[in-house]
């Protein structure tokens, strides 16, 4: 699921901010696999949300004095902050750590399907106007199927009040995949140095 993408010269080499943007990915998969666990969910956001916002913080200490990453990360630092779900997440993040726990909205939808079986059968009484009387049934109905199994499917989806049109795990699947794009042009431009 994870990999080391830098390999030098039969060496695996990996940068400190690779390996916490392998940390982001590790927590966003914990989200995905706790989705329909309310706490456990909300502390694996809670993690990805300060692993992701590290990331970059990382990658400043580890190439800061590598000439020509300062002019780079400026650019890079401006497109972050032109980013209105960056932006969001790197609030939650604050908030998360500051002032109290992250509360995403929670939609939860259930559907029930119950399965039923119906019969009928008609008994009709003929009274002739002779008097006899003459009864006709239909005919027995088969003995019914069993009903199939009630069928329950429960979908869980986690909402940011300020990202209503986008649950929280593709938001934080854009946000990680964003963070990769930058995390390897720095690899590329400065990772040798």
């Amino acid at each position: 699921m994870f990999s080391y993408p830098t390999l030098c010269e039969g060496i695996l080499m990996v940068t400190d901010t690779r390996e916490k943007l392998l940390e982001v990915k590790y927590f966003l998969e914990r989200m995905i696999e706790t989705h329909t666990e309310r706490n456990a969910f909300k502390c694996n956001l809670g993690a990805f949300l300060s692993s992701a916002r590290s990331v970059t913080w990382i990658m400043q200490k580890e190439f800061g004095k590598v000439p020509g990453f300062a002019n780079w990360y400026t650019a890079q630092q401006s497109k972050m902050k032109a980013d209105a779900k960056m932006k969001i997440l790197d609030d939650q993040r604050d908030v998360t750590i500051h002032q109290k726990s992250i509360s995403p909205r929670a939609h939860v939808n259930i559907s029930i399907t119950e399965h039923i079986t119906v019969t009928d059968s008609v008994s009709v009484l003929i009274i002739r106007a002779d008097g006899t009387v003459e009864r006709r049934n239909s005919m027995p109905p088969s003995p019914p199927t069993p009903p199939s199994k009630t069928e329950a499917m429960v979908e869980w989806r986690w909402y940011f009040n300020e990202i209503p049109d986008m649950d929280v795990i593709t938001v934080c699947k854009e946000h990680t995949s964003k963070l990769e794009s930058i995390v390897t042009e720095c690899e590329r431009l400065f990772g040798s140095s």
